[in-house]
C-alpha cells in the first residue's frame, strides 16, 4: 500500500532533536551549524552543561513557536500542497526501482523543524524538515522516504549481508546515502523536486560517481547493492 504523508508540528521532537544534534558531526558535516547558524541567539550553547542546554533549547523554542505559529502553521499546508502535486509521481518511479516491493509500515509524518538538522526515524518511518530548506520540502521529503524503503528493501531481500550492520552508522548508513545522491540526481527524479544540483554529504563525494556509473550500467537494484556494498567495503 502507497503511504500518505502528512506534515505537522511537534514542538517536543523539535526540542529533544536541536539537544541530540549539538555535538553530531557525520559524513563531514558538523550538525551544530543547522541549529546555531539559524538561531545566533544560542551562540555558546555548547559549552554549557546539557541540563543547562536544554533549558535554553526549551526557552528559545518555546518563544520561537509562539512568536511564529501563524507562519509556521502556513509552512505545513504549504508543504502539504506541493507534496500532493508530485506525490503519484514519486511513488511510480520508486516502484519501478524496487519491483513492486512494498512501502513498510509506518506513520510517515514529516514533522515540522525550526533546526536545518531534518533526522529521519526508520522505525516510525517520520523525519524532521526544516521549515526554510534550501533546496524545498519536497526534496527533503523525496530523500527520507527513498531511505524508508531502501532501508526495508535490503534487509529483506538481503538479510544475511545487512542484518548485523547499523542503518545509523558505518557501511550501511555510507550504502543509503549513496544511493540517494544517485537516485534523486536522476531526470525523472529532478522533475519531480526540481534540485538540479543536490547537497551531498562532504564524506561521500569520491565514491558517488564511481557508485553512479555502477548504476547507470545496469540500473538493477540488487545487482547495484551487492556490488556496491562490496566497494565500500
Amino acid at each position: 500500500m502507497i503511504p500518505k504523508i502528512s506534515y505537522k508540528l511537534n514542538k517536543s521532537l523539535d526540542k529533544k532533536m536541536a539537544l541530540a544534534f549539538l555535538n553530531v558531526k557525520a559524513g563531514g558535516v558538523d550538525f551544530s551549524n543547522g541549529i546555531i547558524g539559524v538561531h545566533p541567539e544560542l551562540e555558546g550553547i555548547k559549552n554549557k552543561k546539557k541540563s543547562e542546554q536544554q533549558k535554553i533549547i526549551n526557552s528559545h523554542f518555546d518563544n520561537f513557536y509562539k512568536e511564529h505559529n501563524h507562519y509556521l502553521n502556513k509552512r505545513i499546508k504549504k508543504f502539504q500542497t506541493e507534496w500532493n502535486k508530485v506525490e503519484k509521481k514519486y511513488f511510480q518511479e520508486i516502484a519501478k526501482i524496487f519491483k513492486n516491493h512494498p512501502w513498510p509500515k509506518g506513520k510517515y509524518i514529516g514533522y515540522l523543524s525550526i533546526t536545518n538538522c531534518n533526522p529521519r526515524f526508520l522505525e516510525s518511518k517520520t523525519f524532521q524538515v526544516f521549515y526554510f530548506h534550501p533546496e524545498g520540502s519536497v526534496a527533503v521529503t523525496a530523500h527520507e522516504l527513498l531511505h524508508f524503503i531502501f532501508y526495508d528493501y535490503c534487509l529483506k531481500k538481503h538479510t544475511k549481508m545487512f542484518k548485523k550492520l547499523d542503518p545509523n552508522n558505518g557501511i550501511f548508513w555510507d550504502l543509503a546515502e549513496i544511493f540517494n545522491a544517485i537516485i534523486l540526481s536522476n531526470p525523472e527524479f529532478i522533475k519531480i523536486h526540481k534540485i538540479k544540483k543536490q547537497s551531498n554529504y562532504p564524506a561521500h563525494k569520491k565514491d558517488i560517481p564511481i557508485l553512479k556509473r555502477l548504476w547507470n550500467k545496469e540500473k538493477y537494484i540488487d545487482k547495484w547493492i551487492i556490488s556496491a556494498l562490496r566497494y565500500l567495503k
